[in-house]
């Protein structure tokens, strides 16, 4: 990995700068924001760029505010952040007094202010939902952090997957509701009355924007009597930060290597480029782990043919989203042939076939044929070169077939070596 910007970047010392979405920023001693370079990480994950996107001579002639001078510029404010959590905090406490308090923590910079703030007031007991996925430095700071109960899960994350056949992503998900809070849902009861202090914040996301002060996890928790308070959820990024910094809270040191987050290492789908490669730097062996997942998820589910990319574009830039793009490449086609064992003209015909007779899907939409055993059963009942393609239901009714009877007659094929399965 290495950066290709023309003028080094020696003059960015620590303790000055900010990451912020790709964007690497500062502030003066009057509290405006500057904004100097723009991280873009190459789609191999090889190589990193940075880009300045303002001209200054040196970036010393902006007279810089360290981030102990923002926190005296912003005391006053912080100040009384704190004064309204805390006073939140005792209000709710006050409200729902016969519930049994705690607090989940992820040893992420928001859980560990909400802790922080509450345990000003109240010895409340913390609940770190082990995902199986947290890297040493979480491990590690869990381990010692006073007062808190590690959940692990029945099964982890590498095992579960596995068993299901499935990699999550941002359209299909549920990993969030099965390592990170199936284990306490699991294991508490559900007739007790809990109150949880969480740590979102309004500013995190549009869903979270229109969150209150007090929240229920209807989805996640299920049935239960359980209360979720958010007590720094009018709090903003740099907030957070700049109070950490001053009150001394404990850092996940995952931060201290370049993440803004540093849950579910390497595999959560909403982490981006920017978070892989540095996943290949600073934890290779799990990110190796993980990309030999997505490289067998691939082939074994032949995704080319729903993906429309290659193995390595899956694995760098599209194992988290949908469709990769509306047609395949000739690159695509021809990898699809070599691992299929097919002529690249048959391989072709793989690719974006809909049903003939316009079915359509649950969203109303003609219906897609995506899975390779359905095409493979229309060239091998139809021929190689035809130009119509049917759905596996409208085939089974072509040749009065039932599930089984495909199944049987699907596994011959596969038995007697025919490549078109």
């Amino acid at each position: 990995m290495r950066d290709t910007t023309k003028q080094p970047l020696e003059d960015l010392k620590e303790g000055y700068f900010w990451l912020d979405k790709s964007i690497i920023k500062g502030f003066d001693k009057q509290g405006n924001e500057h904004k100097f370079y723009r991280v873009k990480i190459e789609n191999s994950l090889e190589r990193l760029d940075c880009t300045k996107l303002k001209s200054y001579d040196n970036i010393s002639d902006v007279d810089l505010a360290s981030w102990q001078d923002l926190i005296e510029l912003q005391k006053e404010h912080l100040t009384q952040l704190e004064a309204d959590s805390l006073e939140l905090i005792k209000e709710k406490m006050e409200k729902f007094n016969t519930y049994t308090s705690i607090i989940p923590v992820s040893m992420g910079k928001d859980s560990m202010l909400t802790c922080h703030l509450v345990r000003k007031l109240y010895p409340t007991k913390a609940i770190f939902n082990n995902t199986s996925l947290d890297c040493a430095d979480t491990y590690r700071m869990v381990k010692t952090f006073p007062n808190c109960e590690i959940m692990n899960p029945e099964k982890g994350f590498y095992q579960y997957i596995k068993e299901q056949n499935i990699i999550f992503n941002r359209i299909s998900r549920g990993c969030c509701r099965i390592f990170k809070v199936g284990e306490m849902v699991r294991r508490l009861d559900h007739n007790k009355p809990y109150l949880m202090w969480m740590g979102m914040r309004n500013e995190e996301s549009n869903t979270r924007s229109g969150y209150q002060d007090e929240w229920v996890n209807e989805a996640e928790w299920g049935n239960t009597c359980w209360q979720g308070i958010l007590p720094i959820r009018k709090w903003d990024e740099i907030d957070v930060w700049l109070y950490t910094i001053w009150k001394n809270i404990e850092i996940n040191s995952k931060y201290k290597k370049g993440y803004s987050r540093v849950g579910c290492a390497v595999s959560c789908p909403y982490y981006t480029k920017s978070t892989w490669i540095l996943d290949k730097y600073w934890y290779p062996t799990m990110r190796n782990r993980w990309e030999n997942i997505l490289k067998e998820d691939f082939i074994g589910n032949s995704k080319w043919l729903v993906m429309n990319c290659t193995v390595d574009e899956y694995i760098n830039q599209a194992w988290n989203g949908g469709v990769f793009r509306d047609e395949p490449t000739e690159e695509v086609i021809k990898e699809y042939a070599k691992y299929s064992n097919l002529d690249e003209k048959i391989a072709a015909q793989y690719f974006n076939k809909y049903c003939d007779n316009g079915c359509k899907s649950q969203s109303g939409k003609l219906k897609r044929i995506k899975a390779k055993d359905v095409i493979g059963m229309n060239l091998k009942y139809h021929g190689r070169n035809i130009s119509k393609f049917y759905c596996k239901k409208c085939l089974m009714k072509m040749y009065n077939m039932d599930e089984e009877k495909w199944n049987k007659q699907v596994e011959s094929f596969k038995q007697s070596g025919c490549d078109l399965f």
